[in-house]
């Protein structure tokens, strides 16, 4: 069918445009890896919040228990 040309990027790189089915997607590898990045900070942030109460706890356990950061005086 229809050959794909080669265009020049901003960046004045020759890229091949994605195609699927005969038409061009428009979608590059840089958006593809930003969208990757979004949805694993999404994941890490939902952790974290998911978390947080067990962490709130465990950190006033070490404060009553005495433990502090860093090290310690020898006895």
């Amino acid at each position: 069918m229809g050959q794909t040309r080669m265009r020049r990027t901003r960046r004045t790189r020759w890229v091949r445009p994605v195609v699927q089915g005969g038409r061009s997607t428009g979608v590059t590898g840089r958006q593809v890896l930003m969208a990757e990045a979004a949805v694993v900070g999404g994941l890490v942030l939902a952790l974290l919040v998911r978390e947080m109460p067990g962490l709130v706890r465990e950190i006033r356990i070490w404060r009553m228990v005495g433990i502090r950061p860093g090290s310690r005086r020898p006895r």
